[in-house]
Parts: C-alpha cells; structure tokens; sequence
C-alpha cells in the first residue's frame, strides 16, 4: 500500500484524484498509471501534446518527492512509474483521513456523522457496518 505517500489536504468539493492532487498532478499520475513507465515526453504525447516540458517535468518530479512515482535514469532521461496502484493509493489516503478525523479531538463526532450519514445514504450500510465490526471482533 502507498503508506509513504505525503497528502496535505484533502479536497472535499473536487472530484476523482483532484480530491488530493492539484489537476495537473492528477492528470500525469493518471498518464503514468496507463502507460506503466513513461518519460516525460511520452506523458506529454500521450495527454495531446500540449503540456510545457518544464512545468510536466517539476510536476512529476514534485509526485516523486510526494512519494506517489518513483524514476529512475534510462539514458539521458528518467522514467516514471507509480509506487502503488490506483486503487491502493486511494485505499492510503482513505486511512490517513479516517486516522485524522478519529484522533481523540473529533472521535465522537467522527463516529455519530458516520452512522447518520450511513443510514441517510442507505440504511442497508449500518446492517454492513455492524456485520464488518463483528468480524473484526471474532477476528481478534
């Protein structure tokens, strides 16, 4: 899982990857998810060919310091790649927000805004919720 992943905000009005990234940002990791390895010119071709070399370059550079790509040297240019998948990135950050809102500030309001919102969305979620608890009770 992308536990080293460094995520400052969470955006809740955006949609997609842009709830954590800034838009470009989640355009070049979405690149470098269908491409598997790509240097920057081919992120670039493969979002139309648009995007500044500079500016696509700081920014993959700034996801490997945030820990999402990783790149290594193949000549005289570097390859990104994801450090996690989509959906194990999404599963990291999902756990460092769960983790912040249950620090001991906001607990109690964390767990009465979870169940309220669960039975508003659909009621069928608490039956869930209570099944997941008590697996995770016999589990221990």
């Amino acid at each position: 899982m992308a536990q080293d992943v460094s995520i400052q905000s969470f955006k809740l009005a955006e949609q997609g990857l842009t709830h954590i990234f800034g838009e470009l940002e989640a355009r070049l990791v979405e690149a470098v998810w269908e491409l598997k390895e790509a240097n920057v010119q081919e992120v670039i071709d493969y979002l139309g060919g648009d995007l500044n070399y500079k500016t696509t370059m700081t920014v993959l550079n700034r996801l490997v310091e945030k820990g999402v790509l990783q790149r290594q040297k193949s000549g005289r240019a570097f390859v990104y790649s994801a450090t996690a998948t989509r959906q194990d990135l999404l599963a990291g950050v999902f756990d460092q927000v769960v983790r912040g809102m249950f620090n001991a500030e906001f607990r109690e309001i964390a767990l009465a805004q979870m169940v309220a919102t669960a039975e508003a969305v659909d009621p069928q979620i608490l039956d869930e919720l209570s099944r997941l608890i008590q697996q995770r009770k016999q589990d221990e």
